[in-house]
């Protein structure tokens, strides 16, 4: 059998297998390939041989197994591919099925049988000596099927049953101002059943994003109920504003009954065409208006990626002012230095957006600020326990700084990679056990009293909890790590759960929660008083002219201005200096006490030195009012002696929308073949 319909199928199925191969998600990667492998062997015989008899059981058998480890994989939640990847898989399968079915045929066995309840008598007389199109047909639904009842409802047996902790019980709970969010993947609001119940049961309030096909009755009753929805205004072209407005009309009226928060567009200008602040300071302007014209008490918030608020400080000056709610932020950036001892830049983007909104728009100074989004993968460099970790600092931090809500992406694996709380067949990681033993000792509403350094060193946080007085602490950079406790502490392991009396703690990198009695002074009253101040970053560099970070003779380090990359050292002219070769780009911080939204003039000064004799340079890049700046191209004259650099700035405004405020870019690493001695800003 090897006319042009056969060979015509094969190649279809082969150019769907080299499709499938660009969209395979890792997480189920194994699952597709092997399934794939044996689906293109099929395909791949039937193009280049046809259906010889003698060769059909092979065929069949591979065929088969290819379908069977598709439909496996598309029953179990653990693999969540897209939509697209899930009707590629379900078309790959039914090809394979209804092909195996035509050899088996051919070989003798009459499989037709089981499936005449799936197709109609006509089709049956009419091809009852036609076995391919029958045989199709037969295959064609019974996949059709299968995946009716995937999308549907459970499937394959208990597959799409709701994790444990999902079935919510007793009436439902009061709704709280609860700051603890979940942020699901586009696949993973597909799966409601599979984690809400979990989330909640952890003590979750806010869900941010959901599926357009959400309805009231999908909501999972008892106390799953008191979890609520924030939503999202997707973009929709600038250049049809009354299809912007409609479409917000019917998203707002829509959802009425779920959520009564929306933000506009997700992380602008990404998911766009570049669109510019302005443009989206109208686009904001215009929803505002169609929302509050449905709803009045609905709440709009503006959006933007990262901690970009040079781009909403635009926005604000053309048209969103007055125009929203809250602000919504994607510190990814920011959080990912936490582990480098950044806290300080991360405990800066609340206060940060207090300053822009007070200098833009002084009545929404006070407006609710989300983390929406925040979170940290399981991978080659961060472990589960490292996970947890970050997600303890991440809260913790988050909530301390003023943040109203943060949102952890995400609660399930999903197709963004394996940011879930909730990993492979339904196992709940070590940082969903961290969240609930947070929410469980701050509670749903946390009373955050203020900051400690204890011994000098290790960031602590002191929160009022159900129990009593609460502080998360973890290791800082120094080596002593042994912390007196206060008298009646009990310490806390939110990863494990143990709970133990102790008058002395060793911190470690990973937080730890210190329980104690409300009549305790001496930290209480130091954080207390800590409150107010700034928050120190290797001193408090709020009223300094000037900071620096230098290398003369050995590393004396940061004082005010951090590198964000850990340092390379190196020996140049019988000195240690600041290797930049390494990397294209050298990038900087300044300490947010010293500097942060402000357009304060500054003089950047470096002392640089070719480290041979072949060229090196870079420019200088910065955030400006208008966004990232370069100052030109700066070649490194000479090898054999120290040159020192100098630049007026008279624009700057750095709000870390990366985790950086200016850098030494030289492109490749061809031309950054150089050393840094010093690095120096001054006020002007």
């Amino acid at each position: 059998m090897t006319g042009p319909p056969v060979r015509a199928a094969g190649l279809f199925l082969a150019i769907l297998f080299m499709a499938q191969v660009q969209s395979i998600r890792p997480w189920y990667a194994h699952w597709d390939k092997l399934a794939h492998f044996f689906c293109f062997f099929a395909a791949w015989w039937v193009f280049r041989k046809g259906l010889p008899a003698g060769k059909g059981v092979s065929f069949m058998l591979a065929a088969l197994l290819g379908a069977v480890i598709e439909i496996y994989q598309m029953s179990h939640p653990q693999f969540q591919p897209s939509w697209f990847d899930f009707l590629a898989d379900l078309v790959g399968a039914g090809l394979a099925w209804a092909t195996s079915m035509v050899v088996s045929t051919m070989n003798g066995f009459d499989i037709r049988r089981p499936f005449r309840g799936l197709v109609p008598s006509a089709f049956r007389q009419r091809f009852s000596t036609k076995p391919l199109p029958a045989i199709l047909i037969s295959g064609t639904l019974v996949v059709v099927s299968l995946a009716t009842l995937r999308a549907h409802g459970p499937a394959f047996g208990a597959s799409d049953a709701p994790l444990p902790g999902s079935a919510a019980q007793g009436p439902a709970a009061p709704l709280v101002d609860n700051p603890f969010g979940v942020a699901p993947s586009n696949a993973s609001s597909k799966r409601l059943s599979l984690w809400m119940g979990p989330m909640a049961a952890s003590g979750v309030g806010w869900i941010r994003g959901f599926s357009p096909t959400l309805n009231a009755a999908q909501l999972p009753q008892g106390g799953a109920r008191a979890v609520q929805f924030s939503g999202i205004l997707e973009y929709r072209d600038p250049a049809n504003p009354e299809a912007w407005q409609q479409y917000v009309r019917e998203r707002v009226q829509a959802f009425k009954g779920i959520t009564s928060h929306w933000e506009i567009w997700n992380e602008p200008p990404n998911f766009t065409p570049n669109t510019p602040p302005e443009v989206y300071g109208r686009m904001v302007a215009l929803a505002h208006d169609a929302a509050k014209g449905v709803d009045p008490s609905v709440k709009v918030g503006l959006s933007a990626q990262s901690v970009n608020l040079n781009y909403l400080d635009r926005a604000l000056l053309s048209g969103a002012k007055d125009k929203f709610d809250f602000v919504t932020v994607h510190p990814y950036e920011t959080a990912d230095l936490i582990p480098r001892g950044f806290e300080a830049q991360y405990m800066s983007i609340v206060p940060t957006i207090r300053k822009m909104l007070q200098a833009r728009n002084p009545e929404r100074a006070q407006v609710p600020v989300y983390f929406t989004e925040i979170g940290q993968p399981v991978d080659a460099k961060n472990d589960e326990r490292a996970q947890a970790s970050q997600l303890l600092k991440i809260y913790t931090m988050g909530l301390a700084q003023g943040a109203a809500r943060v949102h952890w992406f995400e609660p399930l694996d999903g197709d963004s990679g394996p940011f879930g709380l909730i990993g492979p067949n339904g196992r709940k990681r070590p940082a969903y056990l961290a969240l609930e033993s947070l929410i469980v000792h701050l509670g749903q509403r946390p009373r955050y009293r203020g900051w400690l350094l204890l011994n000098g060193l290790h960031h602590a946080f002191l929160f009022e909890g159900p129990q009593g007085l609460v502080v998360v602490a973890w290791a800082g950079p120094g080596s002593d790590r042994n912390i007196t406790l206060p008298a009646g502490a009990s310490v806390i392991d939110p990863l494990a759960g143990g709970v133990r009396t102790a008058s002395s703690l060793t911190l470690t990198e990973v937080p730890t929660m210190v329980v104690f009695p409300t009549t305790e002074t001496a930290w209480t009253t130091q954080a207390t008083a800590n409150r107010a101040r700034p928050f120190p970053w290797n001193g408090d560099h709020s009223r300094a002219k000037s900071i620096d970070l230098k290398a003369p003779g050995g590393w004396t380090g940061e004082r005010g201005l951090h590198l964000v990359q850990p340092p390379v050292l190196r020996e140049v002219g019988g000195e240690m200096a600041l290797d930049a070769s390494p990397r294209a780009i050298t990038a900087f911080t300044v300490d947010p006490n010293f500097l942060s939204y402000t357009s304060q003039p500054v003089r950047i000064t470096a002392v640089v030195r070719r480290n041979s004799a072949s060229a090196a340079g870079f420019k200088l890049k910065y955030e400006s009012r208008s966004g990232m700046k370069s100052v030109g191209w700066n070649t490194l004259p000479s090898h054999n002696e120290w040159s020192t650099l100098s630049w007026s700035i008279d624009d700057p405004q750095f709000v870390g929308k990366f985790g950086f405020h200016f850098s030494f870019d030289s492109d490749t690493t061809q031309h950054s073949n150089y050393s840094i001695r010093s690095v120096s800003v001054n006020k002007e």
